[in-house]
């Protein structure tokens, strides 16, 4: 006969107890138990929730906190975090569960959880007037997840209010740059509206936002606010010189060439749009408009200094009209200019020669007058959908009204800029028939935007609060997208299993739900979602939604789950014969399904037991 170790005999003793109802004994078992075995986890955690059935509530918290930080300690943090749930349904006033729970998610990567828990102790401490604990949780909701828009708006608004101007300033940036890689222009336009009112020494603040973003090599991101900038001031040459950069960097050159041709309509002494239009025009190899050109704008381009890149330029024209007098003679003032002596004798030597072979008749070519670059029209300036390719409702960030201003010979039409992309292969004049006109005498009222931005401080934190409550408490709420990576995935199943296991219904229910968010574990997680129900007394809703789900196109080991489920609801609703039947179905399909023999040989032997009052009549104990 085996000796009972007295160890044993506590546990016998507490499990006859418990099962009794005398659960203050079968505690007292198990801490004299644990008091000889006190890494014994399983038997602490028994010992837990019996003291919760004897309102010793706060003795249990005390096992319950050894447990978790022995979980915590060894990283199973999946564990650790169905214990502390436990105890933060115990103590729901206790922040200091909500902020322990929060780093436990962290450190396993349950983004959206460590959220919505973070999010708890935050409001808490805002609420209490803690201010710099309120913003330090939102520096680490920050660290959770720094794609998170929200919480980058919620935490410079707190940097503004601790007076901390720097850092908020920074996340402003950050937050601007970000809205523009996501194509959200109206909320840009907001941020750069709470800019200019609370750093008012920095009025190029959207500049410098968009001035970065090119340096980035972000060049296609910005395009809109640059145009819409210039829709609203065509006279902002910082503008036009960003939105050059980002065609180049785009690697347009059709839209570079029309740009700069623009900048030059509103900036008709401005050198580098003269150079620009020029150099455009000599890499697409049309050498008659680049002299043309030459000849109307060289002396300005000389007298501001861009000798070297018109040297640059005849050069280049040189080198495929090497006889070409016009362009020796360019390159002659050119070298006169820098006053390179050497080169300037060599070219006028070249030209005498050039001059004697050619004859007077090249000669009286070259003195023949040129014409204007462009055709000499009044400029008409309103408007034009042209520079408008921005979604209905999006406006431009600042308005502006001017008088009106004389202009030089500009271009009466042009491709349209900020339309459809253009083909890098040059177009044929008569397709570029689409004049670009911005009314100057115009205030560009845009009623929309006004009501936007207009609004005042209390209305701006109004909207603020309402995207930092897409951060539910509910630990569905942030997640960007529908679909979750397997990781993700994988840990919210695993926690759904530790929070049922626990007999954490609902935080188990919530817990698959996201994990059902991967589809090849979809239907696993409805049906353990099913089984959370029925623990929970909810057998009708659980046995509607498993019928359901036989309906829709599962494979077999799909099936047999759904069916094997359903029968265990069934069985706990009395309705054995449904159970037995699916069980059978089960067998046929599939004959090594979990534990299926057992639970219909079980079966079979509680009909066979099950006597009706009419088999007992006659029956006697002898």
């Amino acid at each position: 006969m085996a000796v009972v170790s007295k160890k044993d005999k506590l546990i016998e003793d507490a499990q006859k107890f418990a099962l009794r109802g005398q659960f203050d004994k079968a505690a007292k078992a198990y801490e004299q138990f644990l008091a000889a075995e006190p890494a014994a986890i399983s038997q602490r955690q028994k010992l837990a929730e019996l003291l919760i059935k004897c309102g010793r509530n706060d003795e249990a918290r005390k096992e319950f906190e050894t447990i978790g930080k022995h979980f915590s300690k060894n990283g199973f943090y999946l564990k650790a975090i169905a214990v502390y749930k436990q105890l933060q349904k115990l103590f729901p006033v206790d922040i200091s569960l909500s902020m322990t729970l929060a780093e436990l998610n962290e450190k396993h990567g349950l983004v959206a959880n460590a959220l919505s828990e973070y999010k708890l102790v935050y409001e808490f401490h805002e609420k209490a007037g803690n201010i710099p604990e309120s913003l330090s949780i939102l520096e680490k909701m920050q660290h959770v997840d720094p794609q998170n828009i929200p919480i980058k708006i919620k935490l410079a608004e707190a940097y503004l209010l601790q007076d901390k101007k720097e850092e908020s300033y920074a996340v402003f940036s950050k937050v601007s740059a970000m809205l523009l890689e996501r194509s959200d222009n109206a909320t840009f336009l907001k941020i750069c509206d709470r800019i200019q009112q609370f750093f008012p020494d920095t009025p190029n603040f959207m500049f410098e936002v968009l001035t970065e973003q090119v340096r980035q090599g972000n060049a296609s991101v910005v395009l809109n606010s640059l145009q819409n900038s210039l829709r609203s001031n065509p006279h902002n040459k910082r503008a036009w010189d960003l939105i050059v950069e980002a065609y180049q960097q785009l690697e347009q050159p059709q839209r570079v060439k029309i740009a700069y041709q623009h900048y030059l309509k509103f900036f008709p002494e401005e050198p580098v749009a003269m150079l620009g239009v020029i150099s455009s025009v000599t890499a697409e190899q049309n050498f008659e408009e680049a002299l043309q050109l030459l000849d109307q704008y060289e002396e300005t381009l000389i007298t501001s200094g861009f000798i070297q890149q018109l040297e640059q330029i005849y050069h280049s024209l040189n080198k495929s009209a090497p006889i070409n007098i016009r362009i020796l003679e360019g390159l002659t003032r050119v070298a006169t200019a820098s006053g390179n002596e050497t080169e300037t004798s060599s070219l006028i030597s070249k030209l005498q020669t050039l001059r004697d072979v050619s004859g007077s008749k090249q000669n009286d070519s070259i003195m023949t007058e040129s014409p204007a670059a462009f055709p000499d029209v009044p400029l008409e300036v309103e408007d034009s959908p042209a520079f408008n390719t921005g979604s209905p409702g999006q406006t431009a960030l600042s308005h502006f009204t001017a008088t009106e201003v004389e202009y030089s010979p500009a271009p009466a039409s042009v491709d349209e800029l900020f339309d459809e992309p253009v083909d890098s292969v040059r177009q044929p004049e008569e397709d570029l028939e689409i004049d670009i006109e911005i009314d100057v005498d115009s205030p560009f009222d845009s009623p929309d935007y006004e009501a936007e931005t207009t609004s005042g401080h209390d209305n701006w934190l109004d909207s603020v609060g309402n995207l930092f409550d897409a951060i539910t408490t509910a630990p569905r709420g942030v997640k960007f997208g529908n679909e979750m990576e397997g990781s993700d995935s994988q840990s919210h199943f695993d926690l759904g299993q530790a929070f049922k296991e626990m007999g954490l219904y609902d935080e188990a229910i919530n817990e698959f739900r996201q994990a059902s968010q991967d589809a090849s574990r979809r239907v696993e997680c409805l049906i353990l979602q099913c089984a959370c129900l029925r623990e929970r007394g909810e057998l009708e809703k659980a046995t509607t939604i498993l019928q359901s789900l036989l309906k829709t196109g599962l494979n077999e080991e799909e099936n047999c789950a759904v069916k094997y489920e359903l029968a265990t609801s069934y069985e706990a609703a009395g309705s054995k014969e449904e159970a037995a039947i699916l069980l059978n179905e089960i067998n046929t399909a599939n004959p090594d399904f979990r534990d299926i023999n057992s639970r219909l040989n079980n079966a079979a032997s509680a009909e066979a037991l099950d006597f009706s009052d009419e088999d007992l009549k006659d029956f006697e104990i002898k």
